[in-house]
């Protein structure tokens, strides 16, 4: 049953790690960015005072990792036929 289910993968291995890796970058992107709005907002204190900059480097940075996945599962799916 498992031989089964690999077999019929639509996604290669690469592409699924660089998803992981553009699913987590842009988790912690998101929390990044609310801990700052929070901090803005004066409802959290402690933080440092870079963090809403801190957090756009991360979510500018979660472009990488989702175009590097578009062309892997560009490179699947046109292996594939």
């Amino acid at each position: 049953m498992t031989q089964l289910t690999l077999k019929h993968r639509e996604f290669g291995v690469r592409s699924m790690v660089l998803a992981t890796v553009f699913i987590a970058t842009l988790a912690v992107a998101v929390l990044v960015d609310l801990a700052g709005l929070l901090q803005y907002a004066g409802l959290v204190g402690g933080l440092p005072a870079r963090i809403l900059e801190i957090g756009g480097i991360i979510s500018a940075a979660a472009i990488f990792p989702l175009v590097a996945m578009g062309m892997s599962i560009s490179a699947d799916m046109n292996h594939r036929k």
